[in-house]
């Protein structure tokens, strides 16, 4: 059976946190863990550099606050990172460019003695449910938007792209049509020729 965690290479980092390849014997928290994560109870997910933060809703109706902390990437890791999407157009980034990444020695996802990872439960075991079902949603959102992955180790996916870009919350409507400038709002690029049409 095809796990629906991890489908990506980006998103696979983050399943071998929950887990690794090498394992003594089998985690019987997983499937629970799975099932978390695909019946969408894993909820008020916050991807922001350096953290992850989460709340994990149980059949038993208690919901569980969880928080990841791990660094971001270094001067040497970014700069590889430059290197390998710079120039990337938007979209979906491709195996490859992961692959490329690691070649040059750069994780996306942290390394398990690189994070932190606590819950408000009162498990012994640590990680506990809640945590694992939080790793396998963070692989899941990084397999639809690897960006987010980047935007994770503080590498900002908006310098990818050549055009200045703002949100539309940035932008004057009473002098935008006068600048003349392509500007992006989002992941769309807004043509001035274009809205003047």
């Amino acid at each position: 059976m095809t796990d629906e965690f991890g489908v990506t290479a980006w998103g696979r980092e983050w399943t071998r946190l929950a887990q690794p390849t090498k394992i003594i014997r089998p985690n019987p928290a997983l499937p629970r863990a799975r099932v978390l994560a695909r019946n969408d109870n894993v909820r008020d997910v916050v991807l922001l550099a350096g953290s992850v933060t989460a709340s994990v809703s149980t059949s038993d109706t208690s919901d569980y606050r969880v928080t990841v902390t791990f660094p971001t990437w270094d001067a040497r890791r970014s700069a590889a990172a430059h290197e390998v999407v710079d120039g990337v157009s938007d979209g979906d980034l491709p195996d490859t460019l992961h692959a490329a990444l690691r070649m040059r020695g750069v994780s996306v996802a942290p390394l398990v003695d690189e994070l932190t990872a606590v819950c408000g439960c009162t498990q012994r075991v640590r990680p506990c449910v809640h945590i694992l079902a939080t790793y396998f949603e963070v692989a899941r959102r990084i397999d639809e938007n690897p960006r987010s992955g980047l935007l994770l180790r503080g590498f900002d996916p908006r310098s990818m792209s050549g055009a200045s870009q703002v949100t539309l919350d940035d932008i004057d409507p009473t002098t935008f049509y006068s600048q003349g400038k392509t500007v992006s709002a989002g992941h769309s690029v807004v043509h001035r020729a274009a809205l003047d049409s």
